[in-house]
């Protein structure tokens, strides 16, 4: 500047006015130059934040999704299992085929599911709130919303399943579960109390227990909870799962071509 400062004193000193003219604009020039280039280099720096808040943001939703990914795999893995044994009873209920009386107890013990199905969501919950989940790309944001409309949705099945089997308030239905035994039992790694024993009223000997499954009641009170838990599972398998999926690849795809 103190340069410039003289510069312009020189011209002036000897009345060269005309290329004073041109060295003053030259130097407003310049100055224009510099700051485009600062705002540019500003924007530069802006621009590489938030890619880098992007990355780092895609990132966390990857790793949640993981672990989602996992626990959904194994969630299905146990449902499907249940759920084929549920289907052998009632097609033994329907006189469709035949079971043996101890491979009818197993199944009937272990065919209803009774974990229950959680994932995380946070991550994408707080892009939210805070508005960086604007920073991914369209595809991306439609992707993971329609994931979470679809988690949302679900939970009106996993309500129905709870209503149907844990909260009804039938008392006939209540006395042909607990006289087939279909209450799951608690794996022993999480029991913090001992099994709770059958009352001997509801103890069925063989020929009382398919007499009990093969009765058109009870082939419908458990068709309506078979019916729950295979709503249940199309909508994990062709639903969460593969939605979890897609958007696992498409976020791989897209961290690539960064």
């Amino acid at each position: 500047m103190k340069l410039f400062r003289n510069i312009r004193k020189l011209l002036l000193n000897e009345g060269k006015t005309g290329k004073y003219l041109k060295y003053a604009l030259g130097e407003i020039v310049l100055v224009v130059i510099g700051i485009l280039i600062a705002l540019q280099i500003n924007n530069w720096n802006e621009n590489r934040k938030l890619e880098n808040s992007k990355v780092n943001l895609m990132l966390a939703i990857k790793k949640e999704l993981l672990i989602n990914l996992e626990t959904l795999e194994d969630y299905d893995h146990g449902l499907n299992q249940s759920n084929s044994k549920f289907n052998k009873v009632l097609s033994f209920s329907a006189d469709n085929t035949l079971l043996p009386t101890d491979s009818l107890r197993q199944y009937l013990s272990q065919m209803v599911y009774s974990i229950t199905l959680s994932f995380l969501t946070t991550v994408q919950e707080e892009a939210i709130s805070s508005g960086k989940f604007e920073l991914l790309s369209d595809s991306l944001r439609q992707r993971l919303s329609l994931l979470k409309d679809y988690a949302n949705a679900r939970n009106s099945i996993a309500d129905q399943i709870q209503k149907n089997y844990y909260y009804n308030s039938t008392d006939e239905l209540a006395v042909i579960m607990a006289k087939l035994s279909i209450e799951p039992t608690v794996p022993e790694r999480i029991r913090a109390h001992p099994l709770i024993p059958m009352h001997p009223e509801f103890v069925l000997d063989d020929a009382a227990l398919v007499t009990l499954i093969k009765e058109p009641e009870t082939y419908l009170a458990l068709k309506s909870l078979y019916k729950n838990f295979r709503d249940e599972e199309i909508w994990v398998k062709y639903g969460l799962l593969s939605l979890t999926r897609q958007s696992l690849d498409l976020i791989d795809k897209e961290l690539n071509e960064l």
